[in-house]
């Protein structure tokens, strides 16, 4: 009976816990900072903490080996040219049709699940003379924005504040600075991988190369002439 509580404690600590979120925090100034907290835990993804140099040891002296007679090497079959024989060019085209619309459903699920509470950008755009700022405003413009619209239509953004503004002045610089604070349930997290895992599973099954039986093999089993 202990053992069943226990069992039972465990379930429910383990689906307590799907119920939480993983927060996203990213700041950018010259450099991407990057936090990620689940739960009551956060570590910090970037930058990375610089490594410790190890002291370099002295290369102990090898002894040299005996010559041993060279023997010849076995030509290796390229297996890439035999998947391709085997599966065809139309075979190929359709398994990497497949990958793309996996990869791209699993793009689609896990946005609708982002929401993003805090969006904060400011851009400062600047060139050598006031026609080339004007020029490169309006070029990052045309990108930047229908990037941005369709950024809100796919995740729910809460709050963002956007700042895009040329910097006409002798010294000015481009610049970019952003801020983002988004959240995703850990629960949502599960759905996608067993709902897109099972089809990850069953495309790799028949993207799978099938064993070729030995000739030797055939031919023994062929029923002797009558």
């Amino acid at each position: 009976m202990l053992a069943l509580y226990i069992i039972l404690g465990i379930l429910l600590f383990l689906f307590l816990l799907t119920l939480f979120n993983v927060y996203i925090f990213a700041v950018y100034d010259n450099e991407l900072f990057l936090d990620i907290k689940i739960a009551f835990v956060k570590m910090k993804i970037l930058p990375p903490k610089p490594e410790k140099k190890k002291p370099e040891k002295k290369p102990k002296k090898k002894k040299k080996p005996e010559e041993e007679p060279k023997k010849k090497k076995a030509k290796k079959e390229n297996k890439a040219f035999n998947y391709v024989k085997q599966k065809g060019v139309s075979g190929i085209l359709n398994i990497v049709k497949r990958i793309s619309k996996l990869a791209t459903g699993v793009l689609k699920d896990l946005f609708k699940r982002i929401t993003v509470d805090k969006l904060n950008v400011r851009i400062s755009v600047a060139g050598e003379t006031a026609e080339d700022t004007a020029v490169k405003y309006g070029r990052l413009c045309s990108v930047f924005f229908p990037a941005l619209r369709l950024i809100t239509e796919i995740v729910t953004v809460k709050d963002y504040n956007v700042n895009v503004n040329p910097d006409f002045s002798q010294d000015g610089e481009t610049s970019a600075q952003g801020e983002v604070e988004a959240r995703i349930r850990i629960l949502s997290l599960l759905t996608i991988v067993f709902k897109r895992g099972f089809e990850a599973l069953r495309l790799f099954i028949k993207a799978k190369p099938q064993k070729r039986k030995n000739k030797k093999a055939r031919a023994s089993a062929r029923p002797p002439f009558s």
